[in-house]
């Protein structure tokens, strides 16, 4: 299990998860707000090389006020992958019927669905939020249904129940196939360059046999081992680059590399003390 995942506390009631703290925000690379003119398109008419390639904000580049943005949605209405999950329990997380439910929902489909439906452009994707029982799948799509305790948007949807529903069966329709991760490309980040396995479960964790390009259960092995050492080279080395800034610090540490140490020098060799002769 990875020490990368960022667990937010999330009770198992059908109420929303608490907010956490701004000051405990991190705005690297995959705490970034995505809004949904960035979220790409699962539509059929969408080849994959048409898809577009998400602009997380970096700490350099002067995005919009973190903190505002979070404001201003933190009365949204939360949702998980776990939620539409069919290989989960009602106590497990799953919040819609086991009919209803589908086999490894993705939050950037969640994201496709909300911004296809009459809340369409009061939808926010964080692609790093995780749900403390789906720790591999991460994730979190906002959206807004309800403004002053009125339906939002067209007030055609009700109420969360009912976004459910019309959730769940957008990803019914648009099933979850191995390319389905390859889909959500990062700008600066290269995809894998062979098949993803499904990644090992440890013993009594449910998981998704297909999961997000970030998922902390591929950085040990499920994407090859050098993945994400390989990401941050190529990271590094854009630097220098029109709008490209400078990596913070603790960004390697966040996708579980490092910068490499300085080898140590070789210890001095001890002379054998030879005994002089009388």
């Amino acid at each position: 299990m990875s020490r990368h995942a960022r667990i937010e506390e999330v009770s198992d009631s059908d109420s929303d998860p608490s907010e956490m703290d701004p000051s405990e925000f991190d705005p690297g690379l995959m705490n970034s707000i995505i809004q949904p003119a960035n979220i790409p398109s699962t539509a059929p008419q969408y080849s994959q090389q048409q898809q577009p390639v998400l602009q997380p904000h970096f700490p350099g580049r002067p995005p919009p006020d973190q903190n505002a943005e979070r404001e201003r949605t933190k009365h949204y209405q939360c949702l998980y992958p776990i939620y539409f999950d069919s290989s989960r329990s009602r106590a497990e997380g799953r919040r819609v019927g086991k009919n209803e439910a589908v086999t490894n929902p993705l939050a950037q489909d969640i994201a496709n669905a909300c911004s296809q439906l009459p809340v369409a452009g009061q939808v926010v994707f964080e692609p790093a939020k995780t749900h403390p029982k789906d720790w591999a799948n991460p994730g979190r799509v906002r959206v807004l249904i309800k403004e002053d305790g009125k339906p939002a948007g067209r007030g055609s949807i009700k109420n969360k129940h009912q976004l459910y529903k019309l959730v769940a069966e957008y990803l019914r329709a648009h099933p979850t196939t191995e390319e389905s991760p390859m889909r959500m490309r990062i700008a600066g980040l290269p995809p894998p360059t062979k098949p993803i396995p499904p990644p090992a479960a440890p013993k009594g964790w449910k998981i998704g046999t297909i999961l997000p390009l970030h998922s902390p259960a591929l950085s040990g092995g499920g994407v090859n081992e050098n993945y994400f050492k390989d990401m941050m080279q190529e990271m590094q080395g854009m630097q220098g680059q029109p709008g490209m800034p400078t990596l913070p610090a603790g960004m390697e540490s966040m996708f579980g590399g490092g910068p490499s140490a300085a080898p140590e020098p070789p210890a001095p060799k001890k002379k054998d003390k030879k005994k002089s002769k009388a």
